[in-house]
């Protein structure tokens, strides 16, 4: 029982692993800015290693086998922080890669607009009409709108809602697709029919 005892490996202590890291911190961050550009993150990487050791040192069996265990842990948290910063660099891109599209669609004001919502407009009553076209369109002031239709601000807000309403509306009739709200994947042909009717 008692030779037991003697034979089976001391696991390392906390003070042992503390001890180490303190002895051996220079050393560990001289690897790490080697292969880092900034000093940062080579700080960084070295506290995520610092907490790695400290939470798993018993899982080393004799202080004759730390060495060894600390360059495998320091390797795996370097790669651990290249895995991170491609998977930043990976979403930094698609961001970007979505801006631009989004850029790009939002820069052609000089796109057409979608036939459905024309042909919504041509079927509505033409004062609405012409509202719709005056605010939405051509961004004329409210205030110069509702002073030369005689009304206050708050009417033309009223007609302006109505008027949206039915051209929501029509716009549903001519076609399911630019009812839900996705003009850009509208099948143009279904408004044609309709203008055709």
């Amino acid at each position: 029982m008692f030779s037991d005892q003697k034979n089976r490996p001391l696991e390392v202590s906390r003070r042992d692993a503390e001890e180490k890291l303190i002895q051996c911190r220079n050393k560990f961050l001289g690897f790490l800015r080697k292969r880092l550009n900034c000093p940062q993150d080579a700080e960084d990487v070295f506290q995520d290693f610092c907490v790695k050791v400290l939470r798993s040192h018993g899982s080393v069996q004799s202080g004759e086998r730390l060495d060894a265990w600390l360059g495998v842990t320091l390797r795996h948290t370097l790669t651990d922080h290249y895995r991170r910063q491609a998977t930043r660099n990976r979403g930094a891109e698609a961001y970007a890669n979505e801006v631009k599209i989004l850029g790009s669609e939002a820069e052609q004001p000089d796109a057409a607009p979608c036939a459905c919502v024309s042909a919504a407009l041509r079927t509505l009553n033409p004062k609405q009409a012409e509202l719709l076209s005056r605010l939405d369109f051509r961004d004329e002031p409210r205030e110069a709108i509702a002073a030369e239709l005689g009304v206050s601000l708050n009417a033309l807000g009223v007609r302006l809602h109505r008027s949206r309403a039915a051209v929501k509306k029509k716009v549903a009739e001519i076609c399911p697709v630019c009812g839900d709200g996705r003009f850009t994947q509208c099948n143009r042909d279904r408004a044609d029919n309709y203008r055709a009717m």
